[in-house]
């Protein structure tokens, strides 16, 4: 019996070393695999990339507007200074847009409002910069109009900035510039027909650059969803050249790796115990932690029943109006002794008189295409001479001025301004005035609308190219219209017509029908 005993004894124990035995084999190699995972080179998760080989569509791009190119930097040479020095800045300006799609095929998509995507377009800007500045530095340069082309037509080249609609943007460009080149073709046209060659050259490269995005990108610039970060490429022109390898590796491998006991080895320790369990909240603070806010606190204190008044003071029978005839006498309740008193409000706080108010500098600046004439005050020789027809005109807080605006421009407002007048060559679109009063407007040419609104007292003088001017009013009073006497004579007297400003209203058939007052007599 003793040696059956010890028999059994023994099995159990090589069946205990046999299952350790077990296990140790199943940790070690478990192990050398993740060790061999990590450290292999041909890990699925390594992502290379390699800018040596130009992407196809780089490539297309380069192709589609190289023709027109070609032809724009020789002319540019033959033309000279400044052209030809402007040529070099777009030919930079060219090669950062270059890169800005180079990079689209290896980075992801950047955050357009990011100092990343800020310092990705440093080169770009710079090169438009440039460019305008020579256009503003040769003001009197007889190859003004030359630049002015380079300047306005340029910069189609950030379509990438303008999603999901970049080819109605290189368009819009595209027009902009064809105003100086038919400028320069007035000029050249019998002179010297190279120049008209050379503005050829340049349109033809910017519609070449619209064809290519309207085929390739029509809802805007595609980035690379499994690229590297776009900090990665700040700075860097992956178009020269470059050779750029990465390898990524999962956290988790990593973690692995380093954990991982050698071939042969203990197993890896147990993990670690679990966090021990929260303490315990006594009652009162739990209470505390569980009060109800907003509708909940006002249904818990209304299920209190007969407790919720119990805070509530006993009006004594001398405050009480319906058994008190003098306080119904008086309509006043006087406060008990004890409460506080009531606050009276104070007199509003009066407004600073206009010699204490700071006045800000006038200004008459052309930005961009508009031209901007803000806060003068008693000035009657604010004139803007040059004009070109896609500039609009701005007018803010003028008092007591007169502004005269010679040539045609696209568009005029005048916002906000009392007593000041305006003198008008011609526009294409119209004349808006807004929140105005006592103002005058005289048209020399031609402007086919004129829009008033929020105005008070305003004179409309017309000329007689001008009749047929649609005249938009709404929320103005004492609107006059003055009109030639004598249509036939050179010079006529003006008559002044009144804008209506009463109306009749009746509903005739369901609908409302509205015609203006006439008073006789």
């Amino acid at each position: 019996m003793t040696e059956f005993h010890s028999l059994a004894n023994l099995i159990k124990r090589l069946e205990v070393a046999t299952t350790r035995l077990e296990d140790l084999a199943m940790s070690s190699s478990s192990a050398s695999a993740v060790a061999a995972s990590s450290t292999s080179p041909s890990s699925p998760k390594a992502i290379t990339h390699t800018s040596n080989e130009t992407p196809d569509i780089v490539l297309k791009h380069d192709e589609a507007i190289k023709s027109h190119l070609d032809i724009f930097y020789a002319l540019s040479e033959e033309i000279g200074e400044p052209v030809s020095q402007q040529a070099q800045l777009v030919k930079q300006a060219i090669q950062a847009e270059r890169d800005i799609l180079f990079i689209s095929t290896l980075s992801q998509k950047p955050d357009m409002s990011s100092s990343t995507f800020m310092k990705l377009l440093e080169p770009i800007q710079k090169s438009l910069s440039g460019i305008v500045e020579i256009k503003e530095k040769n003001r009197p340069n007889p190859f003004f109009n030359h630049l002015s082309v380079v300047a306005e037509g340029i910069p189609a080249l950030g379509w990438f900035t303008t999603a999901p609609t970049p080819v109605p943007f290189i368009r819009e460009m595209k027009e902009s510039a064809q105003f100086y080149s038919n400028r320069v073709i007035k000029e050249f046209k019998e002179k010297d027909p190279k120049h008209v060659e050379w503005t050829r050259a340049f349109a033809g490269f910017i519609e070449s650059l619209a064809v290519f995005v309207k085929s390739e990108f029509p809802t805007g610039l595609t980035w690379n969803a499994q690229g590297e970060k776009p900090e990665y490429f700040i700075g860097k022109s992956p178009s020269s050249g470059s050779t750029t390898t990465t390898t990524t590796t999962s956290s988790s491998a990593a973690a692995a790796a380093t954990t991982a006991a050698p071939s042969g080895g203990a197993p890896p320790p147990p993990p670690p115990p679990p966090p021990p369990p929260p303490a315990a909240v006594s009652g009162e603070d739990k209470s505390s932690q569980q009060q109800s806010t907003g509708a909940a606190a006002v249904f818990a204190e209304i299920n209190k029943g007969t407790s919720v008044t119990a805070n509530l003071r006993k009006v004594d029978k001398s405050e009480m109006t319906h058994k008190n005839p003098t306080l119904r006498a008086g309509s006043v309740v006087t406060a008990t002794p004890g409460s506080p008193p009531h606050k009276r409000q104070g007199p509003p706080t009066p407004n600073k008189p206009d010699k204490y108010t700071l006045k800000k500098a006038a200004k008459t600046s052309l930005e961009a295409n508009k031209w901007v004439v803000e806060n003068h005050e008693g000035n009657h020789e604010v004139v803007i001479e040059e004009t070109a027809i896609n500039q609009a005109v701005y007018i803010f807080n003028c008092k007591n001025s007169t502004i005269r605006i010679k040539g045609k421009v696209n568009a005029i407002t005048m916002d906000s301004c009392t007593k000041c007048g305006i003198a008008v060559d011609s526009t294409v679109s119209t004349v808006d005035i807004v929140n105005c009063k006592s103002f005058a407007l005289q048209v020399f040419n031609v402007v086919p609308t004129i829009a008033v609104d929020k105005c008070d007292s305003g004179e409309i003088y017309l000329s007689k190219e001008c009749l047929g001017v649609e005249i938009l009013s709404a929320k103005s009073t004492s609107l006059n219209v003055l009109v030639p006497e004598d249509i036939e004579a050179e010079e006529s007297e003006y008559k002044e017509v009144p804008v209506p400003e009463q109306f009749k209203t009746t509903i005739v058939d369901g609908k409302l029908v509205t015609i203006t007052v006439e008073h006789a007599g």
